[in-house]
């Protein structure tokens, strides 16, 4: 009897467990997405598979709660390991991601997004549970399974295990599986390269909407590989793709129009695709386009212009603009006073980059106070670089530091320093050098 009794209240929580459930989909399905999250998390507490995983999909995604990744894991790795199929391709989805690099890491912040800044991709993992989805018929398990493997994801490179994977999941109809399939075949990654076969395997995934893949039949069709040449359908398909904000399109769109071999083709275009990838931050369309702007090259030349697009490679990391942009601070471009202050702040940019005249530069400025406090430590330090880093430059600077701003002077130093420099015949040393000696002989006489 009191076996029985102690059944009760078993069978009752499971009923209600099971009752929450059937609850938090109903509400799901009518796109209530709070009362489903609500529902579904009382059923996932109670232990039950099914609510684990819907409600790890919530919390991926942000729809009812506020998106919470390591929570998202643990309720799919729960339900996964529970057997539940979908769950297991989830799991191995949310063992890829992880946090942006640039997170914030104040107090606020960590309070904010608590464990999800712990979190770390986890390669072996992901591909652990997208074979097991794969083992079990799970279609984007597949899909998953074959790239990792096609791509070296979570172990070694295993393109042959990667098309077993792949196949069901192309039968199947996944887009990302044909993408798969295309991409082994085009490669060469199960032999020989085969673009006639890959060809049909782009078209499926191009014809539903994928990027990657409208850019790789584009790029066959533009070069004639495994089918005949046909530059409309390649443009036509660029676009499509770039217009979703796909770069390598919105590149080679630049490229093509504005190749140097054919003129005759719309080069108002190229340049307004070549806008845009500089707009997306590529450093080198943006040197592109300082260079047209700087000298009227397929646009109307403005200084403006230019000097907007060279100090955006800057601070996307462009070191040779980051000294350029140094060198304009510094002398006002001819259209003005110099910011010496801003100059020093480029030159460092550039020097921290591995500028080695940048190097010099500012080591000259700290050695005077150019553009800030001086600070002969740091001068030196950055001179002793340059001339570690070959720059003729240097010899000179770093001669004048140790003959006139070091404390105390040092003149065998400088000697030493210069010397260097006039056996690599360096004017500025030999200059610097002689009139060292005069000094040191007047103040002897």
């Amino acid at each position: 009897m009191k076996q029985l009794l102690s059944f009760v209240p078993f069978f009752v929580r499971g009923a209600a467990i099971r009752q929450a459930y059937r609850h938090g989909m109903k509400k799901l399905g009518a796109g209530r997405m709070p009362l489903a999250a609500s529902a579904l998390r009382k059923a996932a507490k109670g232990g039950h598979v099914g609510a684990s995983y819907e409600l790890a999909r919530l919390y991926e995604s942000g729809r009812g709660v506020i998106s919470d990744l390591a929570e998202a894991r643990r309720l799919a790795r729960y339900a996964a390991d529970a057997g539940h199929v979908g769950a297991m391709a989830l799991t191995a989805r949310l063992y890829l991601i992880s946090p942006r690099q640039d997170m914030p890491t104040s107090p606020a912040a960590v309070r904010l997004y608590g464990d999800v800044m712990q979190l770390v991709c986890e390669p072996e993992l992901a591909r652990d549970y997208a074979l097991r989805a794969h083992e079990h018929g799970n279609v984007d398990g597949s899909a998953l399974a074959g790239y990792l493997l096609a791509s070296g994801i979570g172990g070694e490179a295993d393109p042959h295990t990667a098309l077993i994977c792949y196949e069901p999941a192309v039968t199947a109809g996944s887009v990302r599986a044909h993408l798969g399939m295309g991409t082994l075949l085009a490669g060469g990654h199960l032999g020989e390269v085969d673009y006639a076969r890959a060809l049909p395997y782009f078209k499926y995934a191009a014809a539903a909407g994928n990027s990657t893949a409208r850019h790789y039949l584009a790029m066959q069709y533009l070069n004639g590989l495994g089918t005949a040449p046909d530059e409309e359908k390649a443009l036509r398909l660029l676009s499509a793709a770039a217009a979703k904000g796909y770069r390598s399109s919105v590149e080679e769109l630049a490229k093509y129009y504005l190749h140097e071999a054919y003129p005759e083709r719309d080069r108002a275009r190229g340049v307004r695709w070549l806008t845009a990838l500089g707009r997306m931050g590529d450093r080198r369309a943006c040197r592109d386009l300082e260079r047209r702007y700087r000298h009227g090259i397929d646009v109307k030349a403005s200084s403006v212009e230019a000097l907007m697009w060279l100090e955006k490679a800057a601070l996307k990391g462009d070191v040779a603009a980051q000294f350029q942009m140094a060198v304009v601070a510094a002398t006002g471009a001819g259209e003005g006073e110099g910011d010496l202050n801003q100059a020093r702040i480029w030159f460092e940019m550039a020097a921290e980059n591995g500028h080695a005249l940048a190097m010099v530069n500012l080591g000259r400025f700290r050695m005077k106070g150019i553009g800030g406090i001086v600070d002969l430590d740091g001068a030196r330090d950055m001179l002793e670089l340059a001339v570690e880093a070959g720059e003729m430059a240097a010899y000179a600077v770093l001669g004048e530091f140790h003959a006139y701003y070091a404390d105390p002077s040092d003149v065998e130093a400088a000697r030493e320093i210069l010397m260097h420099g006039v056996e690599k015949e360096d004017a500025v040393c030999k200059d610097i050098l002689a009139r060292l000696e005069e000094k040191l002989l007047a103040k002897v006489a």
